[in-house]
């Protein structure tokens, strides 16, 4: 099997030909779909579950993970949100007593790539479809719907501008039926494979999460990582005779990432806090039939990059760029996508590449979306017009807004640098674990 830092050099050396010169490799890492990102992990789950994923993304390479299948019964996986390889990584060499160094002992790390844009809404769309963002069309945190004729926060489903409670379900969207793709849960269901899931309390039955968990058997909500963890150890016991695929989220690492930023002491302190939960109220605990047969898996949707509110991009502060746009920039702040005016398209792109120097990298979105970055298969018929004309790549510790509110948030995500692209994926059998 190769070693994490061969997968990494690996990953790190992959280009799209027709992107190379604007994303080089010694700043930029690209989405792996081919075999090293985490649209490879859906289909991998299934595979180990003796399932199949018609029309998904394929497994990752066999080298990778075929040694663990043999006996496996269930598949236990935790993402992590905002958990990024490198990070992670040097803060379990600082400290190898933690619960995450000594299961890597057992078992595995290595190094996936998010997917385009590195946000969790279009993670989370990948992760429970094994569809690449071209085939979901779920394209970032907002997104301009042309359906609707608004630019919508994807995590709340509103009109990004207002203040008012009323949703796009009121407007007729149908979560269900949002993603033009199935869902893992319901491929796994209709092979025999019981789907559970854990995700915060209060979000169990949002519209984001109808969209994403449909053919879920059980969604729980938990209030912190102390009962998330017991709640994953009784959903083993309870389903312990059955093929089990079971799924918990964790958000917490995101929230204090975007707060005080990746770089703040705050990141080891919530993984470390995260390592002794799981030890005391989940592995601890479990009985050797609990854990016979039992495969954990922790990875992430993506990582996080210092972009600090000095170092925002206003588009209130540039009145020329703001006029050469048809719409608000939708996306992410760190990967924005501008329709822009008919004929302005050259102005924009000088302006971002010139004016604001050394900020942002600005790709051609049709360009983009025919080289690969969203990734192959089928297009959702919407993608093409949510991600507009041109994409507004962030570099360095840049952001780009349009609201008449200063950005207070210190850490972001939705670009391309190797701290926001790269993610771990810790493997383990938990046979024997003491």
């Amino acid at each position: 099997m190769r070693s994490a830092n061969e997968i990494e050099e690996a990953i790190r050396r992959h280009r799209f030909p027709a992107l190379a010169r604007q994303l080089p490799a010694d700043e930029f890492v690209v989405p792996y779909y081919e075999g090293l990102s985490i649209a490879n992990l859906p289909a991998t789950i299934a595979a180990l579950l003796g399932a199949e994923l018609p029309g998904a993304v394929p497994p990752f390479p066999a080298d990778l993970w075929a040694d663990l299948a043999p006996g496996v019964r269930r598949v236990v996986f935790v993402l992590l949100d905002a958990v990024g390889y490198l990070r992670f990584r040097r803060t379990l060499e600082a400290d190898e007593s933690l619960c995450f160094a000594r299961l890597i002992k057992r078992g595995r790390l290595f190094p996936l790539t998010s997917v385009f844009p590195s946000t969790t809404t279009t993670a989370l769309a990948t992760f429970w479809t094994g569809r690449t963002p071209l085939e979901h069309g779920l394209l970032g945190y907002s997104l301009y719907l042309q359906e609707y004729g608004v630019v919508a926060d994807m995590l709340s489903l509103k009109p990004m501008r207002g203040q008012g409670r009323e949703t796009l379900v009121d407007w007729g969207l149908e979560p269900e039926k949002f993603l033009p793709v199935p869902s893992l849960a319901e491929l796994l269901a209709q092979q025999g494979v019981s789907v559970r899931m854990l995700t915060r309390r209060g979000y169990t039955d949002s519209p984001l999460s109808q969209m994403f968990h449909r053919g879920v058997a059980e969604k729980r909500g938990y209030v912190s990582s102390s009962d998330m963890w017991v709640s994953i150890r009784h959903l083993i016991a309870q389903h312990r005779h059955e093929r089990l695929f079971l799924a918990a989220y964790w958000g917490g690492v995101d929230g204090i990432a975007h707060m005080y930023g990746p770089t703040a002491e705050t990141w080891p302190a919530e993984i470390r806090n995260l390592a002794f939960s799981m030890e005391r109220e989940f592995l601890q605990p479990l009985s050797p039939a609990e854990r016979e047969g039992t495969l954990l898996l922790i990875g992430a949707d993506h990582g996080q990059v210092l972009a600090p509110p000095e170092r925002a991009v206003l588009l209130t502060e540039h009145p020329s760029l703001w006029r050469a746009l048809a719409l608000p920039p939708s996306g992410d702040s760190r990967a924005a996508y501008l329709h822009v005016r008919d004929g302005q398209a050259d102005f924009v792109r000088t302006y971002l590449e010139e004016r604001l120097a050394g900020q942002f990298t600005v790709l051609d979105s049709r360009k983009a979306l025919e080289a690969g970055l969203f990734g192959r298969g089928k297009m959702a018929p919407e993608t093409p017009s949510r991600i507009g004309d041109l994409i507004a790549l962030a570099r360095g510790e840049a952001s780009l807004h349009w609201g008449y509110k200063e950005p207070r948030l210190r850490g972001r995500h939705g670009g391309l640098t190797p701290e926001e692209m790269l993610v771990p994926l810790i493997a383990v059998r938990l046979d024997g674990w003491l």
